[in-house]
């Protein structure tokens, strides 16, 4: 809140005596008459604090600034409990939050709201998210595409009515388009990942070849994790050089709870030359996750790192 006052308004102004002057009583009434001020009321001015983004933040497809350190937004907190009619759906389309977020336990709040047993929640989620693809914001779709978002093709209306009949019916081209292409870019990003966890370079290679590598390499998986991060926990040298070499912009991206690749580095055996590898390429040393964490801190505590390398391995 900021507090501002104009300044007073004088009819005659005039200079203070000196204070060690002597001045005669009825000079002093004199000039408090002709200095009489107006004074006005303070003017209040309320501004909505905005969240200071540091330029070396970890870089994601929506801010995350609104989540907490287990990565839950307002609205996984929202989507477990009940509302009035329409009131989570005003909420995102007020707060504009991703439905994409997933928290520590790899949960959207859709699957909170599924968890929670209160299915009105989930209608109200796809709900938003047709709404979304039925005004034609593809940005918005492609972004949800590219967090992991696993909810897109199986939302229907309100007459049961999939998404992409309702898409069709409107004569909206790209939004068919993107939608169509779904499934083919889905079954992209795992046979990359799985070239990734296998070590497999030249496969690497020629899934990035094509058009649209760029964005293939920055998607995340329902882990919250893209290639470069699936490269790290399998310890591949050289697909983590390739990677990180030929899309540095990986560096940047964090996962469901932002950490970034050198942070996965710094938990692992192979961290000397991982980390090398990274830091050569551009990787910030200084990047914080949720927690407040930098990388160096999974030096000394290795075990979550260990967790999702165990997580990969079995996946």
């Amino acid at each position: 809140m900021i507090v501002t006052r104009e300044a007073a308004e004088v009819e005659n102004e005039q200079p203070a005596p000196a204070a060690a002057v002597p001045v005669p009583s009825n000079a002093v009434t004199a000039v408090r008459n002709r200095t009489a001020t107006k004074q006005r009321p303070i003017d209040i001015v309320t501004v909505d604090p905005q969240p200071v983004t540091s330029p070396d933040a970890p870089e994601s497809a929506f801010s995350s600034a609104t989540r907490d350190e287990h990565g839950q937004s307002m609205l996984h907190f929202a989507a477990a409990r009940t509302h009035t009619r329409n009131a989570l759906f005003q909420l995102l389309q007020e707060s504009d939050i991703s439905l994409g977020y997933r928290d520590e336990l790899y949960r959207t709040a859709r699957d909170v709201s599924i968890q929670a047993n209160v299915p009105e929640n989930t209608v109200e989620i796809d709900k938003w998210l047709l709404h979304m693809a039925a005004r034609g914001n593809t940005e918005k779709i492609m972004e949800l595409l590219m967090e992991g978002y696993d909810h897109i093709l199986d939302v229907v209306d309100e007459e049961g009515l999939p998404i992409t009949e309702v898409i069709a019916q409107r004569g909206d081209t790209n939004m068919s388009n993107l939608l169509a292409s779904i499934p083919a870019f889905e079954e992209s990003r795992e046979s990359l990942h799985g070239a990734v966890r296998r070590g497999d370079l030249a496969a690497v290679q020629a899934a990035l070849s094509g058009e649209g590598g760029r964005t293939l390499a920055r998607c995340q998986n329902t882990f919250g994790r893209t290639a470069l991060h699936v490269a790290v926990l399998a310890q591949h040298e050289d697909v983590v050089s390739y990677l990180a070499q030929n899309y540095p912009e990986l560096l940047r991206i964090g996962d469901n709870l932002e950490r970034t690749p050198l942070h996965y580095a710094m938990g692992v055996e192979k961290i000397e030359s991982l980390s090398r590898v990274l830091i050569r390429a551009g990787a910030k040393r200084v990047l914080k996750d949720l927690k407040g964490r930098q990388p160096t801190y999974y030096f000394m505590n290795k075990s979550e790192i260990l967790r999702l390398k165990e997580e990969e391995e079995v996946y």
